[in-house]
């Protein structure tokens, strides 16, 4: 009797990353315990990256594996605090000893992680009062003394209360909230911005203005006004008004990638995903230019989300 023999399918490079891949995404979920051992996570990162680059240059389309290494790397990102715990002072030791090498992002997610934790109190409100001591003290020194001010936890209370009521459609118990976050914290302007939208959609365009010109005295630069308040036109659906002002910002700064990230999320919520792709590829070219590797990140899983919601 003869048996068929069905030979086995080349294994290809691309299928050897996404084999890595599955080895990463099977390791991320189960860091504890780990010990120093964790760094080899760091390593597989290098390897499909590397290989990924080389298919790219040679003009394979890998977007789908570059959007799976990006989510990845996000997820090893918010999970850095158990990693680093894990890993100890083996990453710096590491490091050290590859100082010529040209190292990837995460080989620095000790640093990314003190600086995204300092970027967090910042966007909460305190910019003048604690920005120069952030920008001094360390990771540890934020952890264990520092603490906001009350009448930022009392802004940061109703900032939340807003959120809230918007989420339950109250757009008027939702402004109440703002203003007095606004009120008790007068340099944030994103409480100002949420002031301004809020006027604006229950239709007065006066106080609307006002809110605005004070969001823009905190020193904004106009293409970061037009991209912040097109982020929270973007969270109550006014999608029109937010793609006007995702326009703004790409015309004002060509060069800054969050403009076409706006842009490309009003898109993609539009419906128009071919559009919104292009524009994400674009914000991920200009913030890898620029060394923005969160934007980049950012920019990538989407684009991974985008494609995966499309299907072959």
């Amino acid at each position: 009797m003869v048996q068929w023999v069905i030979p086995p399918r080349p294994h290809t490079r691309l299928d050897q990353v996404r084999e890595t891949l599955d080895e990463i995404e099977a390791r991320l979920p189960n860091l504890r315990g780990t010990g120093p051992k964790a760094i080899e996570l760091l390593l597989l990162f290098d390897q499909v990256a590397e290989t990924l680059d080389r298919l790219e240059e040679a003009g394979a389309d890998v977007r789908a594996e570059r959007g799976r290494l990006d989510s990845a790397w996000r997820t090893l990102r918010r999970r850095a605090r158990v990693f680093l715990k894990e890993v100890g002072t083996d990453l710096r030791e590491r490091r050290e000893q590859q100082k010529e090498a040209r190292l990837r992002p995460w080989w620095f997610l000790d640093h990314i992680h003190a600086r995204e934790q300092r970027r967090g109190l910042l966007r909460k409100g305190l910019f003048g009062l604690i920005g120069g001591i952030l920008l001094v003290l360390g990771w540890v020194g934020y952890e264990r003394f520092l603490a906001p001010p009350e009448e930022v936890r009392q802004a940061l209370r109703h900032a939340e209360e807003g959120q809230s009521w918007l989420e339950q459609g109250d757009l008027e118990r939702a402004l109440a909230e703002f203003e007095a976050a606004a009120a008790l914290t007068p340099d944030d302007p994103e409480m100002w911005l949420w002031v301004g939208v809020l006027r604006q959609r229950l239709g007065d365009e006066g106080g609307a203005e006002a809110a605005f010109r004070k969001a823009r005295n905190q020193g904004l630069a106009e293409w970061e006004f037009r991209f912040q308040r097109g982020t929270l036109l973007l969270q109550i659906g006014d999608l029109e008004a937010a793609l006007i002002d995702a326009e703004s910002a790409i015309e004002l700064a060509p060069d800054w990638g969050y403009g076409y990230y706006l842009r490309a999320s009003v898109r993609a919520m539009k419906g128009d995903i071919e559009a919104a792709l292009i524009d994400y590829q674009q914000a991920a070219d200009l913030a890898h230019a620029a060394e923005d590797t969160q934007l980049e990140a950012m920019a990538r899983t989407q684009m991974a989300l985008l494609l995966q919601y499309q299907g072959p």
